[in-house]
C-alpha cells in the first residue's frame, strides 16, 4: 500500500473560516498548557498526564470540544516521544506557535466532496478548491485523518490517500543503488548524477554548520530558513530522479536496499556528515507511491518497489555471487580479471536479493557507463 499526500485550499462561506481558526487557535493554547505540565513531570506516563491535564484544562476552558483537547494531548505525547528519539536535550517546554491539527471520526465528516468540521457552536461546511488531480483522488482512493493548517491566513487540509498497488506480475526487477556522488545507478548500466545539485548540497550543509557554531539569534533564524531550503531542494530532485528511474527502466519492479539504520552513528566519534545530506528515505516514499500510479502513453502500468538487505552488496561478485573481489573507489575488480563499474555491480547485486529475474547489463566496465542526468529545475 503505497500513501500519497495532497494539500488543497478550503473553500468556506461566510465567517466559518474565523470559527475554525477559532477552533486551531484553542487547540494550539491546550497543547502548550499540556507541554507544560509534561515538562514538569519526574516520571511520565500517559495516564499520568492525562489525570493532570485534561481534567484541570476542561474545567478552566469548558467551551473547547472535548476532543480537540484529547488531540492536544496526543500530539504533545508524540512530540517529546520524537525528540527523546531523536535525543535532543529539553531544557524547556515544547511550544507550538503555528496552527494546525490532526483530525479524526469525531471532528470531521466527509461526504460528495463535502467536509463538515467541528467548532465551538455547531458543525460549519466547506468544500475545496477543485483541482483535476484531487478530484480524481478524491473519486478513486481513500483517505485517513487530514491535517489542518493554516498558512498566510488561508485553511488548507492535508489528504494522504492510501493507493493499493493492485496486482502486477512481477516478472523482472531492477536493482538501485542509491549513494551520495553518483545519485543513482540501476542493474541495467544507468548512472544519475547532478554536479550542480550536489555542489549546492555541500554548500548549505557548510553553511548550516557555520550557522550553528555561531548560535546567535539572527544565525538561528538564519539557519531555519537554510534548513527549509534544503528540504525543498532535496524533495524536488528526488521527485526528478524517481520519473526519470521509472521511465527509463522496462522492469515492473524496483528493488532497493533498506538503508533505515546507515545515518546512526557507531560511536559518537564518526562523522556520518556526508551520508545524512542524501534523502534516502525519501526518495523510497517517492518511488513507492509513484511506481504504483504509473503509466506511460496514458496506458497504466504500475510497478512496485520493494526493499532487500543491504549487507555486503558493495563487496560481492555480481557475476559469481562471491566476495573474493575487490572495490577501489569507482571501480570493482573481480578475482577473474574483469573490472565492473562498482555502483553497477551493487545494484545487480541488490536486484538479485530479490529472487526475480534480473534487468542487467553484463558488459559494463568502470568508465563506459552511459550517463543520464535528470532535468532538474532549481527555481521551483
Amino acid at each position: 500500500m503505497a500513501k500519497l499526500t495532497y494539500n488543497a485550499l478550503l473553500v468556506f462561506e461566510g465567517e466559518d473560516s474565523k470559527k475554525l481558526i477559532r477552533v486551531l487557535e484553542a487547540q494550539k493554547d491546550a497543547c502548550n498548557f499540556c507541554s507544560k505540565i509534561r515538562y514538569g513531570m519526574e516520571k511520565p506516563s500517559i495516564v499520568k498526564l492525562h489525570e493532570a491535564f485534561y481534567g484541570r484544562f476542561r474545567k478552566e476552558f469548558p467551551d473547547i470540544p472535548s476532543q480537540v483537547v484529547i488531540r492536544a494531548e496526543q500530539e504533545i505525547l508524540g512530540s517529546y516521544k520524537s525528540v527523546k528519539s531523536n535525543r535532543h536535550k529539553i531544557t524547556e517546554p515544547i511550544e507550538k506557535k503555528k496552527l494546525s491539527m490532526r483530525l479524526d471520526k469525531r471532528l470531521f465528516a466527509y461526504k460528495n466532496g463535502i467536509f463538515k468540521f467541528t467548532t465551538f457552536e455547531h458543525r460549519i461546511t466547506c468544500s475545496v478548491k477543485p483541482y483535476d488531480r484531487l478530484t480524481e483522488l478524491l473519486s478513486q482512493y481513500k483517505f485517513c485523518d487530514p491535517l489542518l493548517f493554516v498558512r498566510k491566513g488561508e485553511i488548507f487540509i492535508a489528504l494522504t490517500f492510501d493507493i493499493p498497488e493492485g496486482i502486477v506480475n512481477q516478472t523482472l526487477a531492477v536493482g538501485i543503488d542509491v549513494g551520495c556522488r553518483i545519485n543513482a545507478a540501476t542493474s541495467e548500466g544507468k548512472l544519475y548524477k547532478d554536479a550542480k545539485f550536489n555542489g549546492e548540497r555541500r554548500e548549505l550543509r557548510f553553511l548550516k554548520r557555520k550557522l550553528q557554531s555561531c548560535g546567535s539569534r539572527s544565525a538561528k533564524r538564519h539557519l531555519k530558513k537554510l534548513a527549509r531550503k534544503e528540504h525543498n531542494k532535496n524533495k524536488n530532485f528526488s521527485y526528478h530522479l524517481a520519473n526519470k528511474i521509472l521511465a527509463d527502466t522496462k522492469a515492473d519492479t524496483i528493488v532497493l536496499e533498506n538503508l533505515k539504520s546507515i545515518k546512526v552513528k557507531k560511536t559518537k566519534y564518526q562523522n556520518k556528515n556526508y551520508v545524512s545530506q542524501v534523502p534516502f528515505y525519501q526518495l523510497r516514499e517517492i518511488l513507492t507511491h509513484k511506481a504504483a500510479l504509473y503509466s506511460e502513453s496514458g496506458i497504466k502500468k504500475p510497478k512496485t518497489v520493494i526493499v532487500v538487505c543491504p549487507a555486503y552488496t558493495s563487496q560481492d561478485d555480481s557475476q559469481t555471487g562471491k566476495r573474493d573481489g575487490l572495490r577501489k573507489g569507482r571501480r570493482y575488480y573481480s578475482k577473474s580479471g574483469q573490472v565492473y563499474d562498482a555502483d553497477i555491480n551493487a545494484a545487480i547485486n541488490i536486484a538479485k536479493r530479490s529472487k526475480l529475474p534480473c534487468s542487467e547489463c553484463f558488459t559494463l566496465i568502470a568508465g563506459q557507463a552511459s550517463v543520464s542526468k535528470p532535468i532538474v529545475d532549481f527555481r521551483r
